[in-house]
């Protein structure tokens, strides 16, 4: 019998197969482009600023849709204080504010990965779990030490060779992601 959460197995399983073939497609085909991308990424702000509008509307999304027991009394300011909140990001984080907004939106996003694939019957239920535990770990990182994002590039990525390897390696388990959500969906 073909449950929801094993539909939603199948179906994240595809959106992160095919997610990864473009990210790592890109990596094969544009190293360069690549690697000055993700060299410059914790210092760009306009990307910082859109990932910490979507992380703070997210949790304030989360938060009017909590209950919130004794708290109640609070739901009617949420909106402003996200604003708040926002603004208050923007003018006193905005130090690699890219790589921290980055952490936020892993953390957010696990969440959801766990909840739909919690009850699906099937041994391929471990493996976003497993990736969503690591988002979890690397935004933890990235909100406390943004500076880790610059380390790891110049770690893992020194160079357009080890751009375009990481890319093969990407595919090759993007494939195997993809073909585990096709055979899950009816």
């Amino acid at each position: 019998m073909v449950t929801p959460a094993y539909l939603f197995l199948g179906r994240l399983l595809v959106v992160l197969g095919t997610a990864g073939l473009a990210v790592g497609g890109v990596m094969v085909a544009f190293p360069a482009g690549v690697l000055r991308g993700l060299v410059a990424f914790p210092r760009w702000r306009t990307p910082g600023w859109i990932m910490t509008a979507l992380a703070v509307f997210w949790v304030g999304w989360i938060m009017q849709h909590a209950a919130l027991g004794r708290f109640e009394w609070v739901k009617p300011y949420l909106p402003f204080a996200a604003v708040g909140l926002y603004l208050a990001v923007l003018f006193l984080l905005d130090e690699l504010l890219s790589a921290r907004a980055l952490g936020a939106l892993l953390i957010l996003v696990a969440n959801p990965m766990l909840m739909g694939v919690r009850w699906a019957e099937s041994i391929w239920r471990h493996v976003p779990a497993v990736i969503a535990y690591v988002w979890v770990l690397v935004g933890c990182a990235l909100m406390l030490h943004p500076w880790l994002f610059r380390k790891t590039v110049e770690r893992f990525l020194p160079h357009t060779v080890a751009v375009r390897r990481w890319g093969w390696i990407k595919l090759a388990g993007s494939i195997l992601l993809l073909a585990a959500g096709l055979w899950h969906l009816p």
